[in-house]
């Protein structure tokens, strides 16, 4: 008897340990299950932010990047609203969003929200925010700030339908992708910078020659019917300007003919060097051969009227023009020559005039 009570014993021990390991083990595998699906969080932020990156990287030159990018916040989160502001002229503006209400000020003026501080902001709200100005009944909102080079630039502001829906891991997941548009539009400007240098003459910052070209047979693939006038320009005796004033004074008056041909061109004209001294100019729709030809010879009078008063020169400058017209019957070349051969008619019967074929 003694013996079997002593085996009771042994056992209830033993089913004790059993089950406070078994709850050890149970409380361990519930910690290590948390601690995997936090990781797998983290890991699955990480692969978003990552392909993110790389999506922005290979659509960098994309003028519609910073909308696509918001449509990838909301196919990742899976929130209510996304909508990406940045600053411009010290207002906020809205650059891509899916929601109707785009005045911060109106949507956030009962949760005193200082948008100009640039600031993250969080919004849990058990009635609905801006009830008024937007369909789904929004509780949860989150703004955070976009900053580039510590200079705060705008704000991706997130919405949910559900109160208090945003994890303080969604803050950081949602921060690291305002880090990545910071870092996007910073390379925008840098491939707009480098774009635009490509195709301007560092000198006189109008177009260069390559650029005016391609442009010329890109409107004509999209509408040979069109026609246009190429008017060619030299200034007249420029080897004696810059003998006369030196090399540098010779530039600032190509720079400020340049600036007065552009001043004088409507919207849709272009005007690019051309080469040396030599510029061209690109006049839009020609509707009236004689209206192009008083354009033109207005130009030619304001730069033998003001350039050399501006610049206190003893000598006149003065401009010849050669226009040829296009009318679907010729190359652009061939338009380019016969302009030629007008600027060079200019030059021979007395320069400073306007010889149209």
């Amino acid at each position: 008897m003694e013996k079997e009570l002593e085996l009771v014993e042994k056992f209830e021990r033993l089913r004790e340990e059993f089950e406070t390991y078994q709850n050890f083990a149970e409380s361990t595998i519930q910690i290590i299950s948390e601690k995997n699906t936090k990781l797998e969080k983290r890991l699955d932020n990480i692969t978003n932010i990552v392909e993110i990156s790389k999506y922005i990287n290979s659509n960098i030159s994309d003028s519609n990047l910073i909308s696509m990018i918001n449509d990838m916040i909301i196919g990742i989160s899976g929130v209510t609203y996304s909508s990406i502001y940045l600053y411009e002229f010290d207002k906020l503006v809205v650059k891509a969003t899916n929601s109707d209400a785009v005045d911060l000020n109106l949507k956030f003026k009962d949760h005193f929200v200082q948008l100009n501080e640039g600031k993250l902001f969080i919004i849990n709200s058990k009635s609905a925010v801006g009830e008024d100005l937007i369909k789904d009944k929004i509780h949860s909102i989150i703004g955070i700030p976009i900053n580039l080079r510590d200079k705060f630039t705008g704000y991706i502001i997130v919405e949910h339908t559900l109160w208090n829906f945003f994890s303080q891991e969604y803050v950081s997941f949602m921060s690291s992708i305002a880090i990545q548009i910071a870092i996007t539009i910073e390379n925008s400007l840098l491939y707009a910078k480098v774009k635009e240098s490509s195709i301007r003459d560092p000198l006189l910052g109008i177009y260069n020659r390559k650029y005016f070209f391609d442009t010329i047979e890109n409107k004509l693939f999209s509408d040979i019917s069109t026609e246009f006038a190429i008017v060619m320009m030299d200034i007249d005796d420029f080897k004696k300007v810059n003998d006369l004033y030196g090399h540098q004074a010779g530039d600032d008056i190509l720079l400020s003919i340049t600036n007065t041909i552009s001043e004088n061109l409507h919207d849709e004209d272009i005007v690019a060097r051309y080469g040396g001294e030599e510029i061209v100019i690109y006049i839009h729709e020609v509707r009236n051969y004689n209206i192009v030809y008083n354009r033109i010879d207005n130009i030619r009078k304001k730069i033998a009227n003001t350039i050399s008063e501006s610049k206190k020169l003893k000598n006149p400058i003065t401009a010849s023009f050669g226009i040829s017209y296009y009318k679907g019957n010729k190359s652009v070349d061939k338009v380019l020559e016969i302009a030629d051969i007008m600027l060079y008619k200019a030059k021979a019967s007395g320069k400073n005039r306007v010889v149209s074929e």
